[in-house]
């Protein structure tokens, strides 16, 4: 004889941003989907679609076992089968696959990648890449990250995934001393379905060696001349660490060098924190040598990255 017990279902006081809605297949990011405490984040109530997912009701036998009534299989099976660990790692393994179906709707067609490494003229800071390291190295490093040409002169900086899929790209000027201009073009956008990854994520596809972040794409292709015992990524941006970027870096040990002003070094700080929640193990490379941000203005080295001491060598 089944008995039915009464549930207190009372909500979660903190959201899961990493879940995917169960009523409308939405990325919790916005945090408007709340979970009830102590059952799978699979129950609970959506502000974004009003939707209230309840967890299925508990039965109790005469000797005290507890089971639910499975709609599927149309028979009670154990409560412990419901809540056992496999099977809430199973949900959240569905939930993660889930999120990056949404989170990367489109991908490039590769050739257009591969085309772009033909294309002339060769743009500036290939040049100039060629004029300090010889051709053999400049072909080697542009093969190594797909870096590519537009037809007015642009750098091609390609975000393809470790799954080797172009997911978006960064068009960057130089001028002819290898320096940066202000004009950039980002043609691939998130709005059409287009999320970008850390540049050089392809590399680590069976990769053995350490992985150093730095700020700029430019930097990663001169570091990688320079130390190619080291896998170099660029995170594209003070700002350009986000968890969607990151999670790619789940189980990895990682040194990041931010760029040197106060600022950089703060965030690159606190997201370093933040990403022992993925996982990660991360640290920081300091290379202000104790200096503020107006010692470093007066010195000349603010805002500067690790690529301006390579040429200092």
């Amino acid at each position: 004889m089944y008995h039915k017990i009464e549930q207190h279902l009372v909500f979660n006081t903190k959201r899961n941003r990493d879940i995917v809605t169960p009523c409308c297949g939405k990325s919790n990011k916005d945090l408007k989907f709340v979970s009830y405490k102590e059952y799978p984040e699979i129950y609970g109530y959506c502000h974004s679609c009003g939707n209230t997912k309840f967890p299925p009701s508990i039965y109790k036998d005469d000797f005290g076992n507890e089971f639910y009534w499975n709609v599927i299989n149309k028979k009670f099976e154990s409560v412990l089968q419901l809540y056992d660990k496999t099977v809430l790692q199973n949900i959240k393994s569905i939930a993660k696959g889930i999120a990056n179906s949404i989170a990367i709707k489109k991908y490039i067609d590769f050739q257009v990648v591969i085309d772009s490494l033909s294309c002339l003229p060769e743009n500036n800071l290939l040049i100039h890449l060629r004029s300090k390291y010889g051709n053999t190295k400049v072909d080697n490093i542009k093969k190594l990250y797909y870096i590519g040409n537009t037809n007015d002169g642009g750098t091609i900086f390609w975000n393809i995934n470790e799954d080797q899929k172009a997911q978006k790209s960064k068009i960057c000027y130089y001028r002819k001393n290898g320096k940066r201009t202000t004009k950039f073009k980002v043609p691939y956008k998130n709005k059409d379905g287009y999320y970008g990854c850390l540049f050089g994520e392809h590399l680590l596809f069976n990769n053995e060696l350490p992985i150093v972040l730095v700020e700029s794409e430019k930097t990663a292709l001169v570091c990688a001349i320079h130390f190619p015992n080291f896998n170099w990524l660029s995170y594209g941006g003070i700002n350009g660490m986000t968890n969607d970027k990151m999670k790619v870096l789940s189980g990895e040990n990682i040194l990041i060098v931010p760029d040197l002003s106060e600022n950089a070094i703060t965030i690159a700080t606190k997201k370093a924190k933040e990403l022992r929640e993925l996982n990660i193990s991360a640290k920081i490379w300091d290379m202000r040598n104790g200096l503020n941000d107006n010692e470093l203005k007066e010195s000349g080295f603010y805002n500067c990255d690790l690529e301006d001491f390579i040429d200092l060598i």
